[in-house]
């Protein structure tokens, strides 16, 4: 098949090159007539001359406008059928030269005794990592080259949001090991390890989130999850101060600044019915038993009278934040039965489940 292709392009190609040879040859045929009347005219001309009959200027222009049409009449051209030798010779010549040329300089160069390869040899495509959409592209791609650290990276949170917790923690390690240590991957890591701990920062991950911060002492995101292990160990105070500290650097209205003024106000609710504010003589375990306190009250308020989902979220982040992993799982089914007919709430929901790591167990 290959062969008979390379033989229409060099038939092709040889067609070009004839194509301005396979029309009749233009040759001159004169008429004799005016051919006759116009040296007749010249001869005149220079007869006059001769005698003095005529200014030399006036019969020079008059001579030459006769030698211009005694050569127009001479060379009018005629179509004639029968090609001269020499044309018919290059016509051979580009016919039989360019096929042998081009095999000459294939037979040289080329390799035409080298057989084909096998369609199921043949390796698959691979298209570059960032253009490729799904996860199931990137886990073939990943297969091929486990080396690929932007790929690694990229495909990290499709399996958190896949709710593939341990591939997550898998990759984000691999991309470590692969790039190198920055803060955003440190932190990455950190995270993927909370999924894969139902939503607790474990030692681990700890130690992941103080070298990105030891690298990145302004890096705000690890300074927040280090907030947030604090505040799951029951250190009420190292949480309020590393999250107060960070409220200057946050811009004011963003989602960022209000998610951890809403954690200071966790930490700082006092029992229902007590006096506002921090009680400053308060231990660590008052005020976890005082947000406790709070937390509960709001389950049992929601519970009788409903509420938004923004409520239904402070309370189940609430229960994270106490290390109460199986009461922020039961609120969230609450929440996803009382709002049943809100699509949009639904979708919030899922997508705080899986910021959580509540969606296993």
């Amino acid at each position: 098949m290959i062969w008979f292709v390379f033989a229409l392009l060099t038939g092709a190609a040889v067609a070009v090159l004839l194509w301005p040879l396979t029309g009749p040859p233009r040759e001159t045929k004169e008429d004799p007539a005016d051919v006759a009347f116009y040296r007749a005219q010249i001869g005149e001309i220079d007869a006059e001359l001769s005698r003095g009959g005529a200014a030399s200027e006036e019969a020079e222009a008059a001579k030459v406008l006769a030698g211009r049409r005694l050569l127009a009449a001479a060379g009018q051209e005629t179509a004639s059928g029968d090609a001269p030798r020499a044309r018919k010779f290059a016509i051979l010549l580009i016919a039989l030269g360019a096929p042998l040329i081009a095999l000459g300089l294939y037979a040289k160069v080329g390799r035409p005794n080298l057989p084909d390869m096998p369609l199921v040899s043949r390796p698959a495509p691979q298209t570059a990592p960032e253009n490729r959409r799904s996860l199931a592209d990137l886990e073939a791609y990943l297969a091929a080259h486990p080396k690929d650290g932007k790929a690694l990276e990229r495909i990290t949170p499709l399996y958190l949001a896949a709710g593939r917790y341990n591939d997550a923690v898998r990759t984000s390690k691999a991309a470590l090991d692969v790039l190198g240590e920055s803060p955003e991957r440190l932190v990455k890591y950190a995270e993927a390890l909370s999924y894969a701990n139902d939503g607790e920062f474990a030692p681990e991950a700890v130690s992941q989130l103080e070298r990105a911060e030891k690298l990145a002492p302004k890096y705000l995101l690890a300074r927040y999850y280090l907030g947030l292990a604090a505040a799951q160990r029951g250190e009420v105070d190292k949480a309020k101060e590393i999250w107060t500290a960070m409220l200057p650097e946050l811009s004011e209205g963003s989602q960022a600044k209000k998610d951890v003024l809403e954690k200071l106000a966790l930490l700082d609710a006092p029992v229902e019915g007590a006096a506002p504010g921090p009680q400053p003589n308060a231990t660590s375990a008052d005020q976890q038993k005082s947000i406790q306190a709070m937390v509960d009250a709001a389950a049992q308020r929601l519970a009788a009278k409903g509420g938004s989902v923004e409520e239904w979220t402070r309370l189940i982040r609430s229960y994270k934040v106490l290390n109460q992993p199986d009461k922020a799982r039961d609120a969230l089914a609450r929440a996803r039965k009382a709002l049943a007919g809100d699509a949009g709430a639904q979708g919030d929901l899922d997508a705080l489940a899986r910021e959580l790591g509540l969606n296993g167990g």
